[in-house]
C-alpha cells in the first residue's frame, strides 16, 4: 500500500508541476505548434499523437497504481520510487528555471538540453517498473521513442532558427551529461548519480531499518566522498582548476582505489557465490545462527533463518537441527529458545531440536555448535541470510568444521543491499583478525 500511495503523489505532483509549465509556457507564447509549423501534413499528425499521449499516458498511469499489482521483486518498486523523484525534481527545476531565467542556456539547460523529455522518460521507466504489465509497457515504449523523435525535430527546427544553437548542442548532453561524450565527463556523471543513490537509499534504510541500523553511516560517507570528486573532475573539466596534482600523490591515489576496487569485487563475488549456493542434501547437522528479537518475537532477520531451517528439516527427515543464539539485550528469551519454539510450531519435532543459548557473536555460534556435535568431519549446513553466508563459511573452517555447507535463507531487500555492502567490510575485518592470530 505504501508503495501505491508514493506512486501516486509522484504521479499527482509530476503532472502538476506540467500543468504549471504548459501554463508558464502559454503566457510567455511559446507553443510546439509554431515549432513544427515547417512540416505540413506529418506536424498535423505529430501534434495529435502527443497531445493524445499526452492524455492517456497519465490515465493509464493512474489505473496501473489503482488496479495494477506487479509481480517483480520488492526492488523494482523501490528504485521505481526513486526514478519519480528524481522525474519530479528534474521536471520542478526545469519549470522554476523557465520561471526566473530568460535564457536556456543556463540552469539545468547546462546539462540536458531537453530536462522536459528527460523527466517524462524517468516517469514513465518509473511507472513501468513498479507495475509492469503488457499494456503500460507498449505505451511507455511507444511514448519514449515518440518524443525522441520529437527531439530530433525540435532540434532541427533550433538549429535552423538560432545561430547559437549549434554551439550549444555541442556543450550541452541531449539528455544527460556534460556535453561531448569522454571518459572523464562519464565518470563526473556517474559520481553525481551515486551522490543521489545515496541521498534516496539512506532514506530508504531508515524508512525500512530505523536511523540505528547498523552502519547506516557509510552510505553519507560515500555520498560526500562522490560529491567531493564529483566537484573535483566538474572543476577540471570546466578549467577551473589550476594547480596539478603531483603525480606521485596520484599513483598512490589511483593504486590504493585499483587495489580496493579489486579486493571489493573479489570478496562481493565470493558472498554473492554463497548467497546463491545449493544446499547440500541429508546433512547430519545444521545450526541455525541467531539473530535480534522483539521482546520474544523473531526479527524479520531471524524468521527467515526459521523458514529456511523448517524447509530444510521438512526435506531431510534425519538431519538435527541446533538452535544457536543467548539472550541479548532486551529480549526476554535466548534466541535459541525462540528458534526451536518457532519452529516447533511450525512442525519440526522438537526431539531433533538441539538448545545451543550461550553464543554472543557469529563466531560463538559455530564455535560452541562444533563442542555440542563433537566431530570437526560431521556434515554440516549453516543457515544464515544469504549475504552472511561466505562470512559464517570462512568463521566454520576457522573454529574447526571440515564440511561446513550454505544453506541460504532469504536477504530481505532493499535493506539487503546495506547488508551486502557492510560485509565487505566484515569481511576484512576478519581476514585482519585471522591474520593477526
Amino acid at each position: 500500500m505504501i508503495y501505491r500511495t508514493l506512486a501516486f503523489i509522484i504521479l499527482l505532483a509530476f503532472y502538476l508541476i506540467y500543468f504549471l509549465k504548459m501554463v508558464l509556457l502559454k503566457k510567455r507564447n511559446i507553443v510546439r505548434d509554431k515549432i513544427h509549423q515547417s512540416d505540413s501534413g506529418k506536424v498535423k499528425l505529430s501534434e495529435i499523437i502527443f497531445k493524445t499521449t499526452a492524455i492517456v499516458a497519465p490515465l493509464l498511469q493512474l489505473i496501473s497504481i489503482i488496479v495494477g499489482r506487479s509481480y517483480l521483486p520488492i526492488m523494482c518498486k523501490v528504485l521505481g520510487v526513486y526514478f519519480g523523484i528524481i522525474a519530479d525534481a528534474v521536471l520542478l527545476l526545469t519549470f522554476l528555471h523557465l520561471k526566473n531565467n530568460k535564457t536556456k542556456h543556463a540552469g539545468i539547460y547546462r546539462y540536458s538540453r531537453n530536462p522536459s523529455y528527460l523527466a517524462f522518460n524517468l516517469l514513465f521507466t518509473a511507472m513501468t517498473i513498479m507495475y509492469c504489465n503488457p499494456v503500460l509497457i507498449a505505451v511507455s515504449f511507444f511514448t519514449l521513442i515518440f518524443f525522441h523523435i520529437s527531439i530530433l525535430k525540435e532540434e532541427k527546427y533550433y538549429k535552423n532558427t538560432d545561430e547559437s544553437f549549434a554551439e550549444y548542442i555541442n556543450n550541452t548532453s541531449r539528455y544527460y551529461g556534460f556535453g561531448k561524450f569522454s571518459f572523464k565527463k562519464t565518470i563526473c556523471a556517474f559520481y553525481l548519480l551515486l551522490v543521489i543513490w545515496c541521498i534516496l537509499y539512506f532514506c530508504t534504510l531508515i524508512f525500512y531499518a530505523g536511523i540505528f541500523l547498523s552502519w547506516i553511516w557509510i552510505w553519507i560517507l560515500i555520498g560526500i566522498c562522490a560529491f567531493i570528486r564529483f566537484i573535483m573532475l566538474k572543476r577540471d573539466i570546466d578549467g577551473v582548476s589550476k594547480k596539478k596534482i603531483p603525480i606521485i600523490i596520484r599513483c598512490i591515489y589511483y593504486s590504493l582505489y585499483l587495489i580496493s576496487l579489486v579486493a571489493f569485487i573479489y570478496v562481493e563475488c565470493n558472498v554473492f557465490r554463497a548467497m546463491y549456493a545449493n544446499p547440500e542434501p541429508n546433512l547430519e547437522y545444521v545450526i541455525v545462527l541467531g539473530a535480534g528479537l522483539n521482546g520474544s518475537t523473531p526479527s524479520n532477520t531471524l524468521r527467515k533463518r526459521i523458514e529456511e531451517g523448517y524447509t530444510y528439516m521438512s526435506d531431510n527427515p534425519d538431519t538435527l537441527l541446533i538452535a544457536s543464539g543467548g539472550q541479548g539485550f532486551k529480549e526476554s528469551i535466548s534466541e535459541a529458545e525462540c528458534i526451536k519454539r518457532e519452529l516447533v510450531k511450525m512442525g519440526i519435532d522438537e526431539d531433533r531440536i538441539i538448545l545451543e543459548d550461550r553464543s554472543t557473536s557469529t563466531i560463538e555460534n559455530l564455535k560452541f555448535s562444533l563442542e555440542i556435535i563433537k566431530d570437526k568431519n560431521a556434515r554440516v549446513g549453516i543457515i544464515t541470510n544469504s549475504f552472511h553466508e561466505y562470512r559464517a563459511g570462512i568463521i566454520a573452517k576457522d573454529v574447526g568444521f571440515t564440511n561446513a555447507y550454505s544453506v541460504p535463507a532469504t536477504t530481505l531487500m532493499p535493506v539487503g543491499i546495506h547488508y551486502m555492502l557492510r560485509e565487505f567490510f566484515g569481511v576484512v575485518r576478519l581476514f585482519m583478525e585471522l591474520m593477526k592470530n
